[in-house]
């Protein structure tokens, strides 16, 4: 697979937005261990420090492109409990409805893009390493 200029600033772009994610949830650390605290999260804060981590390390690493595969699997993994957890529109009531379905999309969107990123670069590791027996390098 060949990949265009534009890949690595589409990588970076969705790196950024977990990454300005971890960064918010730094800055409002009390109120959002609070506010998990009150759905009934058990050591809300160690959970809310996990996700941190992951949000700046995986940002981080989509930004670079270092470990982008690992990286952009891991957050989509995150995704997934986190999109079904607070965004579940399915049991707010009729004034919160609009908002938690366009949240639920956003972050099925991201899903998306994060296992395209993920997919592409296993076939770009795939083709290096082809490229690099064809050279005479071994791993």
């Amino acid at each position: 697979m060949e990949t265009t200029k534009l890949f690595p600033v589409a990588r970076a772009l969705v790196g950024v937005l977990f990454l300005a994610s971890g960064i918010n949830k730094i800055l409002g650390f009390g109120y959002v261990a609070g506010w998990m605290n009150s759905l009934g999260f058990p050591a809300a804060g160690l959970l809310l420090a996990g996700a941190i981590v992951l949000e700046i390390v995986g940002g981080l690493a989509l930004v670079t492109g270092f470990q982008a595969k690992t990286a952009a699997l891991a957050l989509a993994l995150f995704t997934v409990p986190v999109t079904l957890i607070f965004h579940g529109f399915w049991h707010v009531d009729a004034a919160e409805f609009q908002n938690q379905l366009n949240h639920f999309l956003k972050n099925v969107a991201i899903f998306g893009g994060l296992l395209a990123l993920f997919d592409a670069e296993r076939q770009r590791d795939r083709i290096t390493a082809r490229v690099d027996v064809l050279r005479g390098r071994t791993a």
